[in-house]
């Protein structure tokens, strides 16, 4: 996603992407996983921690893309 703003077309790509992977997941765990996995609120937090830096990320490499174009 850093790159979207030099390359649009990435962010429907992710977009599908994310959402082909959600319907994966939830007919895995439908058919596939008698038990679900047993997980703790560590990993949400984690990936949320990450996270908000995501758009700092994005801002500063667009601002690079658009600046050395």
């Amino acid at each position: 996603m850093m790159y979207g703003i030099g390359m649009p077309l990435l962010f429907p790509i992710a977009a599908f992407t994310f959402f082909n992977t959600w319907v994966t997941e939830r007919i895995m765990v439908a058919y596939f996983m008698k038990v679900p996995p047993a997980l703790d609120d560590k990993l949400t937090n984690n990936a949320l921690g990450v996270l908000k830096y995501a758009p700092l990320f994005l801002l500063a490499n667009g601002y690079w893309q658009m600046s050395n174009a």
